[in-house]
């Protein structure tokens, strides 16, 4: 069983980060959202012996999960992850919270990290909307509070360059061959 712990404005003591994932957000002050197995998430994964820093493992996720590109990035805090067996915590990892601008939004493609040709579908959704798929699909440690603060600090760091849009847009469907 996983339980999960969100740390807004803060670092872990041991400021070690085993992932990182990121808020998308889109100069028009949507959120791009990332869809496994039919659940929304938001974009990111593991930071691997190569990356630089976050903000390279975050831009290489991204690309490779969703074919996109970010420029701006902040980081927001941490998800405490844990995985407990028989109320015995077997496992702990911090995994970073960002927020990023979407510059870039590429043709669909299968992830190279995942079998099955593998393409997660991918939405452009108001913050409403994003929360609300979200918590549904992935309640991940106060998911609602991280996007909240993800949009105050976009909104602080001048992201949005447009008018805001209330408009819903199925970008792709997931899509991928096997099971």
């Amino acid at each position: 069983m996983e339980e999960y712990k969100l740390f807004l404005k803060k670092t872990p003591e041991d400021e070690r980060f085993h992932r990182v994932h990121a808020v998308l957000v889109t100069d028009d002050g949507r959120v791009l959202l990332r869809y496994k197995n039919g659940g929304a998430r938001i974009t990111g994964g593991r930071i691997d012996a190569e990356d630089v820093d976050m903000e390279s493992a975050l831009k290489r996720e991204v690309f490779e999960e969703i074919n996109c590109e970010v420029d701006k990035v902040e980081y927001l805090g941490y998800l405490e992850v844990e995985t407990k067996e028989n109320g015995v915590v077997c496992r702990r990892e911090n995994w970073a919270r960002m927020v990023a601008r979407v510059t870039k939004i590429g043709e669909a493609k299968a992830d190279p990290d995942r079998e099955n040709n593998w393409i997660y579908g991918r939405t452009l959704a108001p913050a409403e909307i994003a929360k609300e798929e979200l918590l549904k699909d992935a309640p991940m440690g106060d998911t609602d509070k991280l996007v909240d603060y993800a949009l105050e600090v976009a909104r602080g760091k001048a992201y949005f360059t447009k008018s805001p849009s209330s408009d819903y847009e199925v970008l792709n469907v997931e899509a991928h061959n096997g099971n």
